[in-house]
């Protein structure tokens, strides 16, 4: 086993007050954080994919074909997915 060193107050004030002693739960919640980081749900894209889906994008903007939202969708959509964090 491993210590993480954290060299910000606030980070190590925030899991002192949130987790005190109880080091499992400190545990289980990093390896939770790791695992949904590793994985977002999408399936992954080769590099290729990913700059064709770019080039795309960059056209449809050009275009002026591209749908963008509003700033009250933006922050709608924003606001759900920090929920589901």
């Amino acid at each position: 086993m491993q210590t993480i060193r954290i060299d910000d107050i606030e980070i190590e004030n925030f899991i002192t007050a949130r987790y005190g002693d109880d080091t499992q739960s400190l545990l289980n919640d990093f390896v939770s954080f790791v695992k949904l980081s590793l994985d977002d749900g999408y399936p992954a894209i080769s590099k290729a994919e990913a700059k064709e889906r770019v080039a795309q994008a960059v056209e449809e903007l050009r275009k002026g074909e591209a749908v963008l939202l509003s700033q009250e969708e933006y922050d709608k959509e924003i606001k759900a997915f920090m929920k589901s964090l």
